[in-house]
């Protein structure tokens, strides 16, 4: 591993410390007990300075007559007072390894995504206090715990935790950053239980992390045993002042399917909301895409911009998406001059069909219509009965209001009271079942007529 600036800083310190022990300690004793092949300075971290031995017998000598010696030279030349640990070389080394092990062995897969940081996160009304409290994280860690933010999918969440996750890296190089969704969580959790059932040493990990970022929490539902060990993880991190900041669809005290000691202990921290971004924040959005493209700002026609913050509003995924399209409609096609409204919406010719013949459809107009067409009421239809007749139906409305109207699966979730994992698992089933079976294909035909059909 190359030498980093915090090794040539420890080393210096070490020289110096050397310098002035030499002075006060007899020479023979100090060979035996200070020559650098036998006493040397491991780490300065967190007021604590560790300095390992040969053997547990210098160790022992050291600590017993010269340690006040050491702790005053030290503080002397470090200007600041350390706690100091003196272990022997054996001793280090497993406690290392054990160090080691527990980090290594727990969400390896784990990562933060480099290309999200605050520089190109574009703020508005919609988002500025979420912005600035991902700040406060970084300059006064644990002074507000936990940072709780909350909004429907694609507008940001993700986006301020990787920022923060990078930024805190670059703040603190020697600090231990984890970015995790909840899923995460849950699949860590139950590989560990049954792979050995102590776990102690899971929170023995999360006693190694300096910042913990969870994302979707709401996902911690129904998961009792999992719930329990977040608690406790939660109160780790909490009782050593470690910033923790979650993410969610919705606020703490909307949050269904979780202990209350979670809701509180999460309602007690800052809970921000980010809503949707008003139309001049996402025509910001796109000029920065223009420029992290190479491309000049004049390159698009103004209404172009307009066009795009109006009609792929939603959230900031699917604007992006939008773009990354017309982007790609550019380089294949090669307009002359600008890229004008007019070129912009041939691009978008199927959105702009759908637009027309889609009328006032939404998923209240969709349950309504498979409620009627299969004889139950909309309330059966968002239950959470599972008699094959009702199950069928509520299958056919997810699948329906998928593919009309392109929602989120959170978002569908929402509506009948599901995780977005079963809605992909409904969606999919009917996705399959129109491949061979000839009565599923006519229900969701006639279904989307009626659906369709204006009043």
């Amino acid at each position: 591993m190359p030498e980093t600036s915090k090794d040539r800083q420890i080393a210096n310190i070490y020289k110096k410390l050397l310098e002035r022990l030499s002075m006060a300690i007899a020479p023979r004793l100090f060979e035996n007990l200070f020559d650098e092949d036998i006493f040397e300075l491991k780490s300065l971290d967190n007021n604590k300075a560790v300095f390992v031995a040969e053997s547990s017998a210098v160790a022992t000598i050291i600590k017993t007559t010269y340690l006040t010696l050491l702790s005053k030279e030290l503080d002397a030349i470090a200007e600041t007072h350390y706690e100091i640990e003196i272990v022997d070389k054996v001793s280090y080394s497993r406690k290392r390894q054990a160090v080691e092990q527990v980090e290594t062995k727990f969400f390896k897969n784990s990562y933060l995504q480099s290309q999200y940081s605050f520089d190109n996160f574009v703020t508005g009304p919609s988002n500025r206090d979420a912005y600035v409290a991902s700040l406060f994280a970084i300059s006064n860690p644990g002074a507000n715990n936990p940072i709780f933010l909350y909004s429907k999918s694609g507008l940001g969440k993700t986006h301020l935790l990787n920022a923060i996750g990078n930024e805190y890296k670059i703040k603190y190089p020697n600090s231990k950053v984890l970015y995790i969704t909840t899923d995460d969580f849950i699949s860590e959790f139950v590989r560990f239980i049954k792979g050995n059932k102590d776990s102690e040493n899971l929170k023995d990990f999360f006693n190694t992390v300096d910042i913990l970022m969870v994302d979707d929490i709401q996902f911690l539902a129904g998961k009792e045993d999992t719930q329990i060990m977040f608690f406790n993880v939660f109160n780790l991190l909490v009782s050593q002042h470690k910033q923790i900041i979650l993410t969610s669809d919705r606020s703490p005290s909307e949050l269904k399917g979780l202990q209350d000691r979670l809701v509180s202990r999460f309602s007690g921290g800052l809970s921000i909301q980010i809503s949707c971004p008003d139309k001049s924040t996402l025509i910001e959005i796109l000029k920065l895409k223009i420029k992290v493209n190479s491309l000049p700002l004049d390159f698009f026609d103004n209404d172009v911009l307009e066009y795009l913050a109006l009609n792929y509003s939603r959230n900031v995924r699917e604007l992006e998406g939008a773009f990354t399209k017309l982007l790609f409609a550019v380089t294949v096609h090669k307009p002359d001059g600008k890229v004008t409204l007019k070129f912009a919406k041939n691009v978008f010719e199927d959105d702009e069909r759908k637009r027309a013949n889609s009328g006032k459809i939404d998923m209240g107009k969709i349950i309504k219509t498979v409620a009627e067409h299969y004889s139950l009421t909309e309330s059966q239809l968002k239950s959470k009965v599972r008699t094959s007749q009702i199950a069928y139906a509520r299958k056919i409305a997810m699948y329906l209001c998928r593919s009309l109207l392109s929602l989120p699966y959170q978002v569908i979730g929402r509506e009948f009271g599901k995780d977005h994992t079963t809605v992909m698992s409904n969606v999919q089933t009917i996705v399959d079942g129109l491949q061979d079976d000839s009565n599923l294909k006519n229900a969701i035909d006639t279904l989307t007529s009626k659906i369709k059909k204006t009043d």
